[in-house]
């Protein structure tokens, strides 16, 4: 009863390989003497490679399979798979501070790769690679004559930086109180950085936090960013037509 884990890499041979129809992939091409190929689980930077994936884990060795995707416009890609080895099935729990690390930059760097054209895939490795590093936490906690002072440095510096490309995803699905979520450390840095904060008054004001987003922006030297000036005047003038809002119905109701 073995499947690959998601950090297998898989012996597959690929046939019978619909017409994608201008879809991209790495792992499905046309190329007929090519019929078998190695993957890495979480190593696709396409919608279609990265569910290519997903039906390989939920594979048994030397399962053949038929595997269908069906697009948003309603389009069937299907091709055939038997998988025929697995290398490297590993757990994330067997692995060293040091290695996780390498995963989860790893998959911040195929998350990057993917966020131009397809935002939602790569908010999945940026979510991943996340993983990685909490499967350590508490970070502050590693030994440091064990672990590197080095490695804990970059895991904590690493982690701060996928919350802000979490948070980025996050904007754009319009997920304002999960962004609020995710960026509470603001609050308890001195110095948080200006897309941190950026982001989080973004999520405040689109919430309609008006006293808490002005609160935010006024962490850093705000005027000194062209972007954190124009959200602030946006924060100033919603909160204003807010309160007039209330003080007419107000007016409307007690005369």
């Amino acid at each position: 009863m073995t499947k690959p884990s998601e950090l297998a890499r898989c012996l597959v041979n690929i046939c019978d390989i619909s017409d994608l129809g201008g879809k991209e992939s790495n792992i499905l091409t046309q190329d007929e003497k090519i019929s078998e190929k190695w993957i890495a689980i979480g190593s696709g930077l396409t919608p279609i490679d990265c569910y290519i994936e997903l039906f390989l884990m939920q594979m048994l060795l030397n399962e053949k399979s038929k595997c269908t995707i069906t697009t948003a416009s309603g389009q069937q890609i299907s091709c055939v798979l038997k998988l025929l080895r697995i290398e490297n099935s590993d757990l994330f729990f067997t692995k060293s501070p040091g290695e996780m690390l390498a995963l989860a930059k790893n998959y911040k760097d195929n998350g990057v790769k993917m966020f131009p054209k397809y935002p939602l895939y790569a908010h999945r490795y940026f979510n991943r690679a996340a993983k990685c590093l909490l499967c350590c936490a508490p970070l502050e906690d590693l030994d440091p004559a064990q672990e590197g002072v080095d490695t804990i440095s970059e895991m904590q510096t690493l982690l701060e930086v996928l919350y802000l490309n979490i948070s980025a995803c996050l904007l754009k699905q319009n997920r304002y109180e999960e962004v609020l979520h995710i960026l509470e450390y603001v609050d308890r840095q001195e110095k948080p950085s200006e897309k941190a904060v950026y982001r989080k008054a973004l999520a405040q004001f689109h919430v309609k936090q008006f006293p808490e987003a002005i609160k935010t922006l006024e962490k850093i030297d705000y005027i000194s960013s062209k972007d954190c000036v124009v959200l602030h005047q946006q924060i100033k003038s919603s909160w204003q037509q807010e309160d007039n809002k209330y003080n007419c119905m107000v007016k409307k109701m007690f005369g």
